[in-house]
């Protein structure tokens, strides 16, 4: 009986670790898609946005986070003081700035996120619904203001956990999943070349139980995750523009994480640039926009870890579609 005491409480440390080892996806080309984490880009341009994205992180270990989503959003509505040439603003060819709509225009705008993650023996499916609002303020300032409101689907897969006795019954068969209501919230800021944004994800810790065979259960927190963004549009020749950008992500009592990307991008059409995460991984983005409707890109990730041993490394796609893109823009304002 001491031993199966003593196994138990192995199994439930195991799923501790598994629930808590990372909660809510990462991504590199978040960078491109800002809207993934924070619901304040819905509708944010005059076109409706459709990406498609997966990313395997850690290629070569087993059981290692993959991720794939797919994000729509379109504005919906326009204030009685938006002209037709403010409601898109071109990108700045050359050495310009981006424009910018006249003080007191405005304009709301929705979408959804969908996405599924898979971390070993535990799965997070997510489904929302965002909004925002969009106005623009004297000295030549954007701010916009968006909320997500959905659900989260927890699932916990005890058929992928092994244990020393396939039969044992201290673990349950099959899958444990959990339906719990899953809420974002953020801003951003637009000012000439200037965008810097803030967000959080699940602003409150949602409770996590798992029922175990002993009668108790194995308890875990999605905790609030929090982002702050800024990025600079910096004109370099004609047709060569820097886009220098720092990602800062907080996620409960674990360490902060802070990612740096540097990308080129010549003529609207092509981009590439460097990613580097502290301590975690370097690595490097390329992208082109094959239309005015379709842009395609991709992210390689070296680990910077001890997990380089059994890792060669994380890869990332993004497919961006475009809709009702009247203005035939390649590369939105600000380079996303």
């Amino acid at each position: 009986m001491r031993i199966r005491e003593w196994l138990l409480v192995g199994c439930s440390w195991l799923l501790y670790v598994a629930v808590q080892a990372q909660q809510l996806p990462q991504g590199t080309l978040y960078s491109l898609n800002p809207y993934v984490v924070n619901p304040a880009l819905s509708g944010a341009f005059d076109f409706a946005d459709v990406r498609l994205s997966y990313r395997r992180q850690w290629q070569g270990l087993d059981d290692a986070p993959n991720t794939a989503y797919i994000t729509a959003h379109t504005p919906i509505g326009y204030g009685n003081k938006v002209i037709n040439s403010a409601r898109t603003p071109r990108h700045a060819g050359g050495i310009g700035r981006v424009p910018t709509p006249p003080a007191g225009t405005w304009r709301w705008g929705a979408g959804t996120v969908l996405l599924a993650d898979q971390t070993g023996p535990t799965e997070r499916n997510i489904a929302q619904l965002t909004g925002a609002g969009h106005v623009s303020l004297p000295g030549e300032w954007q701010l916009s203001a968006g909320l997500g409101a959905g659900m989260l689907q927890y699932t916990l897969r005890f058929d992928r956990i092994q244990t020393a006795t396939p039969s044992d019954p201290i673990l349950p068969d099959g899958r444990v999943s959990l339906l719990k209501p899953y809420f974002s919230a953020g801003m951003l800021a637009r000012k000439g070349n200037f965008w810097g944004g803030a967000s959080v994800l699940s602003p409150w810790a949602v409770q996590l139980a798992y029922p175990t065979p002993s009668g108790g259960a194995t308890t875990s927190k999605l905790l609030p995750h929090y982002y702050l963004t800024a990025a600079y549009r910096l004109a370099l020749a004609d047709e060569w523009v820097l886009f220098p950008q720092l990602w800062f992500k907080k996620a409960g009592p674990a360490s902060p994480s802070l990612d740096a990307q540097v990308r080129v991008q010549y003529a609207d059409r092509v981009w590439g640039g460097l990613q580097y995460r502290h301590k975690d991984s370097l690595g490097g983005v390329l992208g082109i926009a094959l239309s005015s409707s379709l842009t395609l890109s991709y992210a390689y990730e070296y680990p910077l870890s001890a997990i380089s041993s059994v890792s060669t490394g994380s890869h990332e796609v993004l497919l961006g579609f475009r809709f009702n893109n009247r203005a035939a823009i390649y590369c939105p304002p600000m380079g996303w």
